[in-house]
């Protein structure tokens, strides 16, 4: 009862999330592989080895697979004419690891350099490093878009991808005025009071039910009422909340002794369990549960 990193570049993608494979290293420990390097617009690698699908293995004496183990950091160089932030003279090399998992994780991208300067911050979204004419490509990262609905894998990603023009006049980016949004996004208190109504019905059946099934099998409230104020912090929720469950555990005990009358003094020599004259739990299983809902629901701050 106890209670990206972006994507750089729609063609890039798949690239980005090669398919890792499971290897062991000289010590033995099993290590994620990554496959072949994401082949990323405007940048190469900088160590024209890494980019190379094969090399000659000394020890083995034969050609093998270039492959990178997870941790690895292989760094990337734009090209001429491209910088990672779109300043003519910023940074041009960045790193691409392999993760965890087998999936690159690229830390930068590549974009033309342009006389409006540094590209302008989008919370929740990256530059994928195209461009056209004077408007750069932008994209909302994993979990994010521009209507907040799910972007739909292998579409246009209309609502996921956007542009941003640098205006030759001002030499200025123009201002953007929409925004990535989570997906499913509504207004916090609308969340808060959607959750509460839904999760509300949840819990009380739920824990009416745990309650009334303890009660059905011996009498007894089940192991872990105890435990139920565990998770409150706030010292007079939780007061409330321990004397919800002494209460609970008074009326088992109440109830059992009642049940127990109740079918000795039947005069049948078995008893129908559904008997609705049988004492029951029920009714007080309700009123702890929705009680103790109310210590625990989401604060609906205006």
């Amino acid at each position: 009862l106890a209670l990206l990193f972006v994507l750089p570049g729609a063609t890039a993608v798949r690239s980005l999330r090669a398919a890792g494979v499971a290897a062991s290293n000289h010590s033995g420990d099993k290590k994620e592989l990554c496959g072949d390097l994401p082949k990323l617009p405007h940048a190469k690698p900088k160590n024209y080895a890494d980019s190379k699908k094969t090399k000659y293995d000394t020890e083995a004496k034969k050609t093998v697979a270039v492959t990178f183990a997870a941790g690895t950091k292989i760094e990337f160089k734009c090209v001429p004419g491209f910088t990672t932030d779109g300043t003519k003279d910023g940074k041009d090399t960045f790193d691409v690891e392999c993760g965890e998992l087998g999936y690159y994780k690229t830390k930068g991208v590549c974009v033309k350099a342009s006389k409006c300067g540094k590209l302008p911050t989008v919370p929740h979204a990256m530059p994928t490093g195209e461009t056209k004419g004077s408007r750069v490509q932008f994209q909302c990262t994993s979990g994010y878009s521009l209507d907040g609905e799910q972007v739909v894998k292998g579409g246009e990603m209309k609502n996921s991808v956007f542009e941003i023009e640098c205006v030759a006049f001002s030499g200025k980016y123009e201002e953007f005025k929409e925004e990535c949004k989570p997906y499913a996004f509504v207004a916090a208190t609308e969340t808060v009071r959607v959750y509460n109504q839904v999760f509300e019905a949840l819990f009380t059946v739920t824990c009416s039910g745990t309650l009334k099934k303890a009660f059905g099998k011996d009498g007894k409230p089940p192991a872990g009422i105890d435990a139920a104020c565990g998770k409150i912090k706030d010292g007079a929720l939780k007061g409330e909340c321990s004397s919800l469950v002494t209460k609970i555990k008074s009326d088992f005990e109440t109830k059992k002794k009642a049940r127990e009358a109740h079918d000795k003094d039947s005069k049948k020599e078995w008893f129908d369990k559904k008997d609705p004259d049988r004492p029951n739990i029920s009714k007080e299983a309700k009123a702890f549960c929705s009680k103790l809902w109310k210590l625990v629901e989401m604060p609906d701050k205006k």
